[in-house]
């Protein structure tokens, strides 16, 4: 039987009852061999056990390779995490070979209601989190010291984290006299003498407008760096993004705050998926997610330096984690020819 014809009766089977152990070694032998970053594509449509679905994921660790670390920026040195990072939503399955490929940086961990179990046993000086403080979004009140303060407190009373590594006001300031206001930082002052947080950050969202131009992302980041007091930002990046908001964005880099994108593939998952060529130029034939993290992590600042020093991205399975995690792989750059994501991954 063709290894095709053998997946395919392996897929259709599994719909009936669980594939034996001997069948499962069989199909995860088809699938590494369909070479680097194929695995979990090729067993895509057979229903696996959780204990298939571990090894398999173990498979897939063993194909990308341990991440890469960097600095977060200068003024957080002691903070080296990989080129992509963590992410609270993300299918709990996916926590263990994540950690396993060396990712150490969990955003949103604020929302976690109890430790899962891939970190418990842990010491928690081996990986870094954040908590995403609610106060600033639409329908909360930005200057709420109270619910800012009792946001942070409670949570790790119940995940038990002892603290995070970065405050994180949420959806950011609407206008540069929101964040003038100063609210926010005076809660992350009063936690940080207590030991609860330890620096301080912003997810900048854009406002008012189309989501696409981000026309207040010049006017909003800049206060934001010249203030001094912002050591992480968290923004709007993809494929497609402004020459403008992408020039701000490189300004705060160069500043030294710590750069993480997000809506990586929300926001360019159509135009890279669009466009074949591009997806070429980044050794991602067919994979717009994987393209999409490469073109990210490849973009410098005019002075040579990485505009980004991590990325978040949803991730819901085994699959689209191999093809987007890939995409931050150092093995897998090297494998692929891609010297450009090489080089950036190794500065």
């Amino acid at each position: 039987m063709q290894t095709n014809e053998q997946i395919q009766h392996l897929q259709q089977k599994s719909k009936e009852k669980p594939i034996s152990r001997r069948e499962f070694v069989s199909a995860l032998s088809i699938a590494t061999a369909a070479g680097p970053g194929l695995i979990a594509a090729t067993l895509s449509g057979i229903a696996l056990t959780k204990s298939q679905r571990a090894e398999a994921a173990e498979a897939v660790v063993a194909a990308l390779g341990k991440l890469p670390r960097r600095p977060f920026n200068s003024h957080m040195k002691h903070m080296l995490i990989t080129p992509i990072s963590i992410s609270q939503d993300w299918n709990q399955e996916l926590y263990a070979p994540a950690l396993a490929l060396g990712i150490n940086f969990v955003h949103k961990a604020g929302y976690w209601g109890q430790l899962p179990d891939a970190f418990k046993g842990l010491d928690r000086e081996s990986y870094y989190t954040d908590i995403t403080v609610d106060t600033t979004s639409p329908g909360h009140d930005p200057d709420d010291y109270d619910a800012a303060y009792n946001q942070v407190v409670q949570s790790l009373q119940s995940n038990g984290l002892k603290y995070y590594d970065i405050y994180r006001a949420h959806f950011g300031w609407h206008s540069p006299a929101s964040f003038q206001k100063g609210t926010s930082y005076k809660v992350f002052q009063r936690l940080k003498r207590e030991g609860k947080v330890r620096h301080f950050g912003v997810s900048q969202h854009p406002y008012h407008g189309p989501s696409e131009i981000y026309h207040d992302y010049p006017q909003m980041i800049l206060p934001e760096v010249q203030s001094g007091i912002v050591e992480a930002m968290q923004v709007w990046y993809s494929y497609g993004t402004s020459q403008a908001v992408q020039d701000v964005f490189a300004k705060a880099s160069e500043a030294g705050v710590g750069m993480t994108a997000m809506k990586i593939f929300s926001r360019g998952g159509g135009k890279m998926s669009g466009d074949p060529q591009m997806m070429q130029n980044m050794r991602a034939e067919g994979k717009p997610g994987r393209a999409l993290m490469r073109y990210v992590l490849s973009q410098k600042t005019p002075h040579g330096k990485p505009l980004f020093n991590t990325c978040v991205s949803a991730l819901g399975n085994l699959q689209v984690f191999e093809e987007n995690v890939g995409g931050a792989s150092l093995k897998m750059a090297l494998a692929d020819g891609h010297d450009e994501l090489v080089h950036a991954l190794e500065a």
